[in-house]
């Protein structure tokens, strides 16, 4: 979708029974601007209305585990060797090789695996994100790789395999924190400048104070200047060894007024401060709105249909939107007909089961 977004024209290959995350809602949120066709790659028609579209391609990406794609003949020796220029991408849950290139890899694995959730537990019990955040950084790595591999490609004429994985995309995404070396502290403690905090209301909103500057500013705005020259909170590190002090003072501090005033009086102090909101919420947010960060589609089975916008801005080249997500098979037809076959031979296919998707 990544791809379709800067202007790619991306065929979709679902088997009969369509990609099983049909059924989830967040399908229609990863698959804006594909086209969609339904192929039974375990036919020998099947293979071939792939090899016809690798041929012509630019890209193919898979993500099956390692050697399906290569047993179901749609693998990178059998596409490259019809289009030298391809660049074939593998996206899997642990590597194309290793230990663990047999498992099934799914984002909550990762993220119990890599930290993620131990850290997410402040040393109590870990909690697992809702937000799939080793699937979409593995997402994102998959598309950098793919572009990258197109730019070598334009200097040397030659295509090549790219691969990434959850397990790539879980440490990639902590390089703040897969830092080590002799006496480095790596329990993680909750700070009393970078925490939820709730207001007299119950309201919760976050505050950032990261750096020095932002300190001193919040204890002007909460009317605590002499915790400013406090040598016990003189420094990140400090503030952390000392919470036990601080932490208190702050949240009682909060707790006199509610949410709303805080947020104004630390946004007047230049203090990095949010409300806590739901995600529907913050889909109309003035600033969501001012970017066009939301989308609207007329969908015909799910009707109204609101979307993610396009997250990158070209001045002279701006990016696309590709309509809405297709139906399973959707465009079929209309892509074996780009690929020569006539009327009888998509018939043909269709009543042997080789393709599924709506009559032409």
């Amino acid at each position: 979708m990544m791809l379709a977004d800067l202007g790619a024209d991306v065929f979709k290959v679902e088997s009969l029974a369509g990609d099983s995350f049909r059924e989830l809602p967040g399908f229609v949120g990863w698959n804006r601007g594909k086209r969609s066709i339904a192929v039974d790659l375990k036919t020998v028609d099947g293979r071939t209305i792939v090899e016809r579209l690798a041929a012509r391609a630019d890209v193919v990406m898979e993500n099956m585990r390692p050697g399906v794609a290569d047993r179901l003949g749609v693998g990178y020796a059998q596409l490259r060797a019809l289009n030298p220029r391809l660049i074939y991408c593998s996206t899997t849950g642990f590597g194309s090789t290793g230990p663990y290139v047999d498992r099934p890899g799914f984002d909550p694995l990762l993220q119990a695996m890599s930290g993620v959730q131990a850290l997410q537990g402040f040393g109590g019990d870990p909690q697992y994100l809702r937000v799939a955040i080793t699937d979409y950084y593995a997402a994102a790595l998959t598309a950098q790789a793919v572009l990258a591999g197109l730019f070598v490609r334009e200097r040397t004429g030659q295509g090549q395999r790219v691969e990434t994985s959850l397990l790539h995309a879980s440490l990639a995404l902590q390089s703040g924190n897969v830092v080590d070396y002799p006496g480095k502290q790596s329990i993680f403690r909750d700070n009393p400048t970078y925490r939820l905090y709730q207001g007299s209301d119950g309201e919760w909103f976050f505050v950032a104070v990261g750096n020095q500057a932002f300190w001193v500013k919040l204890c002007a705005a909460l009317d605590l200047r002499e915790l400013a020259d406090d040598p016990r909170f003189a420094s990140w590190l400090l503030r952390l060894d000392n919470r036990e002090v601080l932490l208190p003072l702050l949240e009682k501090r909060f707790a006199e007024q509610p949410r709303a005033h805080w947020l104004s009086t630390l946004a007047a102090h230049d203090i990095p401060a949010a409300p806590v909101q739901t995600l529907k919420d913050f889909m109309d947010d003035p600033a969501v709105r001012h970017h066009e960060m939301i989308r609207e589609y007329d969908h015909p089975e799910l009707g109204r249909l609101r979307l993610m916008g396009m997250p990158l801005v070209f001045s002279e080249s701006p990016t696309r939107d590709g309509g809405r997500p297709p139906l399973l098979g959707e465009h079929t037809a209309a892509i074996l007909r780009d690929l020569g076959y006539d009327a009888a031979a998509i018939d043909d296919l269709r009543k042997r089961r080789v393709i599924g998707g709506p009559p032409a």
